[in-house]
C-alpha cells in the first residue's frame, strides 16, 4: 500500500493559508528547470532577508488562497509553483527574487501581491528597482534635515537683525 504524502491536507492548508495571511509579500514563481543546487542557494539567500520559499502543490494553494486578496491570482496557476513568503520588508522578496531570476536561467516570476497590490513579472521588477522603506525613509529625513536647517538659519538671521534694531533705538533714546 502507498502512503499518502500528506495526510491531513486540510490542516496543511490552514496552516498555508495562516502563512499567507502573516505576509507582508507574496510572489508566485516558477522553478521548472532549476537545478537543486540552486534552489537551495535561493533558499539560503531569502531566509537572510526573512522571506521564505516553498514548493506548493497549485491545488492547495489555490484552496489557502479561497476567499482572499491572493485567490485571482492563484487561479492561474499551472506547472511547478514555488511561492516566496515575505514577512518582513515588503519589497525584500521582489529585489531577491527578480535578481535571481535574471541569474538563474529557468527560474521565472509569474505573479505577486506586495503591498496590498497585484503585480505581474514587470511589475514585480519596477518594485525590485525602487529603494527600500527604511531607504526612502533616510532621504526624507535628509530633505528635512535641509529645510530646517534653513529655517533656523532665517530665524536667527532674524532675531539678529531685531536686537541690532533694539540696540540702534536704545542708542537713539539714550
Amino acid at each position: 500500500m502507498v502512503e499518502k504524502k500528506y495526510p491531513n491536507k486540510s490542516a496543511l492548508v490552514e496552516q498555508l493559508r495562516a502563512d499567507l495571511d502573516r505576509a507582508t509579500a507574496v510572489v508566485v514563481t516558477e522553478y521548472r528547470g532549476l537545478k537543486a543546487g540552486d534552489l537551495v542557494k535561493l533558499r539560503k539567500g531569502l531566509g537572510e532577508s526573512n522571506v521564505e520559499l516553498r514548493v506548493v502543490k497549485n491545488t492547495l494553494l489555490r484552496r489557502a488562497a479561497e476567499g482572499t486578496p491572493l485567490a485571482e491570482m492563484m487561479n492561474n496557476l499551472s506547472g511547478p509553483t514555488a511561492v516566496a513568503l515575505g514577512y518582513g520588508e515588503a519589497t525584500d522578496a521582489a529585489k531577491i527574487l527578480s535578481k535571481n531570476s535574471g541569474d538563474l536561467e529557468p527560474f521565472n516570476l509569474k505573479a505577486g501581491f506586495i503591498e496590498q497590490m497585484h503585480l505581474d513579472e514587470k511589475g514585480i521588477t519596477a518594485i525590485a528597482k525602487m529603494p527600500g522603506k527604511a531607504e526612502m525613509q533616510s532621504q526624507f529625513a535628509g530633505s528635512l534635515e535641509g529645510f530646517i536647517g534653513e529655517f533656523a538659519g532665517l530665524v536667527e538671521s532674524m532675531i539678529r537683525e531685531f536686537h541690532g534694531l533694539v540696540e540702534a533705538r536704545a542708542e537713539q533714546l539714550a
